[in-house]
């Protein structure tokens, strides 16, 4: 545009618009820079609202651990608020909402758990509730209870898809004297880039088995590629076969305290005499009482020395009508003191303790005691020993008697042995790779391991290993055998908690983390952010 204008001297000049145009330039220029920076700043407000949220969703998640660590390690919590199924409980562990409703998007969190191992479904269900970590093999602790570690050797050849080769590299990660093995030794960790050394010790982690040769992430945690325990539809193959991987069934979190139902340290069956005889005879009876007294003054007496005394008693009184003496039959059996070749069966109830006389005798089982007999020699040379048999012969006693001696007794002289298996709540390959137990035992065990949703955790009878004899019929040989590796109760969980918003709105977080409930002063064992892996569960 030009306009014309007249200067001092009369002259007409022409003007251009360029100052009008430079102020529409800059104008635009403005408009552009305000919009970037609107755009940027709406940019930084949805991402710090994304982190926001995304700490909100962590903090729910949180919240969902704190909330489990506090029902299962209270006892009140654990068996009024859980009906004690900590393990498959959708109205405890689904959808619990935190803090108050503003208004906004309220939070929630959800306890998840992998599908049980025992079940063939593979389907994308899932179980709301936790892990316990006492139903696995703990790595560090079978060290501890054979530090040659053949048992740890034994127990992981029994694993699904595990080698001599990779079971043997386990175990020489796990020993101290890293004793040479025919996995790896440490020749084969320096060669590697970056290189490194088989620990030699007791494992921080299951993850840390990624470092064992041999030991790769589909061994480890099968096809469950987001550690979620379930079958997702861009995990499976077309096979439908759901592997979880060794994961599912080892650990190096479980710990165990000795403790009764009570949460009371239980008498030592091994220590004072008297002591044990009071708590078993008002736990269990009066004469299961006498009886642990017997034994562990006198000692078991050997079985077939007994039996053969029956059967020479027998032929004695077919060829001899002096076999019998004073109204007793006579055993012919070789016993220390008294009369050693005349033994009569004693009676319990009429049976007095003499708690002067040394106890020197150890009791290494309760299942010891089952078809035990201890004989007492007569106080004199003329007068016939006389033989107790255990109550726990009876099966009908063995039912009520064996539960309650476990109860207010123990074997075990510290406060905190190495975390042994609960055979209630392993899973079936972690039962099959317990020491002793044959294929017919295993099913055995497996078809009456009681069902938490069911309510069968609670029944009196599997609160102690004793179902093991009286219902599962394993023999008591076994089981004193097996009593080392096997506990019924459980102290570390391992729980997934997701945290997210109210219809799906805004980030999810998912944590996973090991509690131990510590007597009622529950601790976090272990604890890392699952969220890149995904929700874990489809919603």
């Amino acid at each position: 545009m030009i306009r014309r204008t007249t200067g001092r001297n009369g002259i007409e000049r022409r003007r251009k618009g360029v100052v009008l145009l430079a102020v529409l330039i800059v104008l635009v220029l403005l408009s552009l820079a305000a919009y970037q920076y609107s755009d940027l700043m709406t940019a930084e407000f949805k991402a710090s609202d994304n982190y926001h949220k995304t700490a909100q969703a962590r903090s729910f998640a949180d919240s969902g651990i704190s909330y489990a660590a506090a029902l299962l390690s209270n006892a009140d919590n654990f068996a009024n608020n859980l009906n004690n199924n900590p393990f498959d409980n959708e109205e405890a562990f689904k959808e619990i909402a935190v803090g108050s409703d503003d208004g906004g998007p309220r939070g929630y969190f959800t306890l998840i758990a992998p599908v049980d191992p025992n079940s063939s479904d593979s389907s994308t269900n899932v179980r709301y509730g936790v892990v316990d970590e006492t139903g696995k093999i703990n790595i560090n602790a079978m060290m501890k209870l054979d530090p040659t570690g053949q048992q740890l050797l034994n127990m992981l050849m029994k694993l699904p898809n595990m080698t001599d080769d990779i079971a043997n590299s386990i175990v020489y990660w796990a020993d101290t004297a890293k004793k040479q093995r025919s996995g790896a030794a440490d020749d084969y960790y320096s060669g590697l880039t970056p290189s490194y050394r088989a620990r030699g010790g007791p494992l921080d982690s299951v993850d840390e088995l990624l470092l064992v040769r041999g030991v790769t992430p589909q061994l480890l945690y099968g096809n469950d590629l987001n550690r979620n325990g379930i079958l997702d539809p861009e995990e499976d193959d077309g096979s439908g076969t759901f592997d979880r991987g060794w994961a599912a069934f080892l650990t190096v979190h479980s710990r165990e305290q000795v403790l009764d139902p009570q949460g009371k340290a239980p008498a030592n069956i091994n220590g004072d005499l008297q002591t044990v005889y009071t708590a078993i005879q008002g736990a269990a009876s009066d004469d299961m009482a006498k009886f642990v007294a017997l034994y562990r003054q006198y000692g078991a007496t050997n079985t077939q020395a007994v039996t053969l005394a029956f059967a020479r008693a027998r032929a004695s009184q077919q060829s001899s009508s002096s076999s019998q003496t004073g109204g007793f039959v006579v055993l012919g059996t070789q016993l220390s003191g008294g009369n050693s070749s005349q033994t009569v069966p004693g009676n319990l109830s009429s049976f007095t303790p003499d708690f002067t006389k040394d106890a020197k005798n150890q009791i290494n089982s309760m299942f010891d005691l089952i078809s035990a007999k201890v004989t007492v020699p007569g106080k004199t040379q003329n007068d016939p020993s006389t033989v107790y048999t255990s109550p726990l012969a009876d099966m009908s006693q063995a039912r009520d008697l064996l539960p309650k001696l476990f109860n207010a007794a123990t074997v075990l002289a510290e406060s905190e042995i190495p975390a042994r298996v609960n055979v209630n709540t392993a899973a079936r390959e972690v039962i099959a790779a317990l020491p002793e137990l044959t294929e017919a035992d295993v099913q055995s065990v497996m078809a009456l391991q009681p069902k938490p949703a069911n309510g069968d955790l609670a029944n009196p009878t599997f609160q102690t290993p004793a179902w093991l004899y009286t219902d599962a019929n394993v023999k008591a040989a076994t089981l004193s055998k097996l009593e080392k590796y096997i506990t019924t109760r459980s102290q570390v969980y391992r729980v997934q908690a997701l945290g997210y918003f109210d219809n799906g709105q805004g980030p999810a977080a998912r944590v996973e983390a090991v509690i131990d409930t510590n007597g009622g002063q529950p601790r976090i064992l272990a604890y890392r952010d699952l969220s890149d892996l995904g929700k874990g569960t489809p919603r």
